[in-house]
This record gives C-alpha cells, sequence and structure tokens, in this order.
C-alpha cells in the first residue's frame, strides 16, 4: 500500500476522523467497527485494509500524537528551559490547542495498551528525571520530584484544553509557581 497516494491519505483520515467524532458522542468501549464504517461512510474491506480493529486505530492515532508531544517536551528541555515550566505549560497548548477535542476524546480511552494522559505523564516524568538525575542523588526523592513535575504540567495542560484557553489558566499562576518554586528549590 503507497502511504503517500492521496486516496490512502483520505481514506485513513476519514477514518480516524470518524473515530473522533464518535468518541463525543461514546465510549470507547461502545463503539464498534460498524458505528465507524457508518460514520467515515466506507466499507468494512476498506477498514480492515488499513487497521486490524479499532485498536488498532487508536493505538495509532495516539501514537501520532504522544510523538508531537515527545518532540515538544524534548525542545524544552533541549533548550534548558524546562524550568519555565508555565512557558512550556503555554507552548504546549498552542501546540495542541488547535486540536484540542482530538486530545480531549483520546484521552478517555483507558485500556491495558491505550492510555494517552499516562503516557504523556511518563514522558514528562522521564525528561524531567533525565535532566535532574545528576543533581538529585536519592532515586526516591528524584521519583517523587518527577512525579510531581509532570503531574502538574499535565494537569494544567489538560486544564487548558477542557477550559479552551491558556488565559483562564494565568490568575491560578501564583498558586502553580508557588507549588514549582518550592519543587525547584528542593533539588538545589
Amino acid at each position: 500500500m503507497n502511504e503517500s497516494d492521496l486516496r490512502i491519505v483520505k481514506t485513513r483520515r476519514a477514518i480516524e476522523d470518524a473515530l473522533i467524532r464518535l468518541l463525543g458522542c461514546k465510549s470507547f468501549e461502545k463503539i464498534t467497527v460498524g458505528d465507524i464504517l457508518s460514520e467515515a461512510l466506507i466499507n468494512r474491506t476498506t477498514f480492515y485494509r488499513h487497521y486490524t480493529d479499532k485498536y488498532a486505530l487508536a493505538e495509532h492515532l495516539c501514537a501520532v500524537w504522544l510523538s508531537a508531544f515527545q518532540t515538544a517536551v524534548d525542545s524544552r528541555f533541549q533548550a534548558g528551559d524546562h524550568q519555565t515550566t508555565a512557558a512550556s505549560i503555554e507552548q504546549f497548548y498552542q501546540i495542541f490547542s488547535e486540536h484540542r477535542e482530538t486530545l480531549l476524546r483520546l484521552f478517555t480511552i483507558r485500556t491495558e495498551t491505550i492510555h494517552l494522559y499516562d503516557d504523556m505523564a511518563a514522558c514528562l516524568k522521564s525528561r524531567f528525571q533525565a535532566a535532574y538525575h545528576n543533581a538529585i542523588s536519592d532515586t526516591i526523592r528524584l521519583d517523587y520530584l518527577s512525579e510531581l513535575y509532570s503531574s502538574l504540567v499535565l494537569t494544567s495542560v489538560k486544564w487548558c484544553l477542557e477550559h479552551e484557553g491558556y488565559q483562564g489558566l494565568l490568575p491560578l499562576f501564583p498558586i502553580f509557581q508557588s507549588c514549582l518554586t518550592t519543587l525547584l528549590n528542593d533539588i538545589q
């Protein structure tokens, strides 16, 4: 299958968009391949030519978004800007706000193998640990602080997506900054 063929690209997009729309109406567990077929206006053979089942479709979508998130996180940490977490939240929000409904709907899928929100949190935690492993010798402390960091950042990003804006978070930043300052001061 030629992945760059325009027909293939359009068909995949129709299938993916159908799942996202359906997630706005019902839970992933209740969505069937038949529902996706009806929503995407395709036949069963076409669907199975692209995906083995609805799980493979959801895994693919989550992998795409996780990869985009990892790239954004890596660029923040490589730039040495990981201490300006408010800027990180704003950057992540700006990158993902255009696709807020997609992300929020994918966050609702929680299976044994599909858990985008948790995967994003693990990504943040891992990058924080890599950045501070030399500064924090106690592994238990490093694990705890990295968990706090990832929770603060990802919860804030999700809140911005749910409330349609980064601006709504600005009045709350003194609380956030206080938590972050305490966390980062503990490192030094």
